[in-house]
């Protein structure tokens, strides 16, 4: 296909899922399983026993049969990680759930005991960011756990000078191509991304290794170890 002809089709896709999320924006997740672990923008990069919060097509649909899955994989830009069968495997025994984060979470208060969320928090302004913080710790139960995995700054700005500029820049900025939604709009190092968690009432911010921590399933779910900030944080008693 035609490069125009594939932006005008994600441009629709974009367009059609922003409208679904928009129509569900107040839904509310009941919460079955225990412990209660949520991974928000999840993508396709989940583990067993996960709630799977996230705002593309591919959760949209994710409890549709397999042979309209098969189809929708032809559409999907994350085809360029997964095969077909690995696709369709996913969507169909993990659960997903549809919703755009920009709308606050789907859950009640007190009802998560874990909250996990990887290459998430750059594409969001700061505002938003932090409105998004906020929320889970709502959501989350007095002592549970959130971990944010975001690309560190200070591995960008030593890529910078080790020279790497063009990769460096290639976190600010955008190609031509790329979605919206893969923009990215801010950008941590520890110190701003545990005054993030701290300024909307998390405690005890520490900075993790890659697939160490208190959140389970971290060998499933950390990733890009050379490039990322893993931090954990937890929601104390209230006074």
């Amino acid at each position: 296909m035609p490069k125009g002809g594939s932006t005008v089709i994600r441009r629709l896709v974009e367009t059609v899922t922003s409208l679904m999320t928009w129509l569900k924006r107040d839904q509310m997740v009941e919460l079955s399983t225990t412990p209660a672990k949520v991974n928000l923008g999840s993508s396709l990069h989940v583990a067993d026993g996960w709630v799977n919060v996230d705002g593309s097509l591919s959760a949209l649909f994710s409890k549709w049969p397999a042979f309209f899955l098969r189809g929708l994989y032809r559409l999907a830009s994350i085809r360029r990680f997964y095969s077909e069968e690995s696709y369709v495997s996913i969507l169909k025994h993990h659960v997903f759930v549809h919703h755009q984060l920009l709308y606050g979470l789907p859950f009640r208060d007190e009802t998560v005991d874990y909250v996990y969320s990887s290459h998430l928090l750059e594409h969001l302004s700061r505002r938003a960011a932090l409105e998004l913080l906020r929320e889970a710790h709502r959501a989350l139960k007095t002592g549970g756990t959130i971990r944010i995995c975001v690309p560190d700054l200070e591995y960008v700005f030593g890529l910078y000078r080790a020279g790497r500029k063009e990769k460096a820049l290639s976190y600010f900025f955008a190609d031509e191509g790329d979605s919206d939604l893969g923009r990215h709009r801010y950008m941590y190092d520890y110190e701003m991304l545990s005054g993030s968690l701290e300024s909307v009432g998390f405690v005890d911010t520490v900075r993790c290794s890659h697939r160490q921590g208190n959140t389970p399933d971290l060998d499933v779910l950390d990733n890009r170890p050379e490039e990322t900030l893993f931090v954990e944080a937890r929601k104390a008693p209230q006074c």
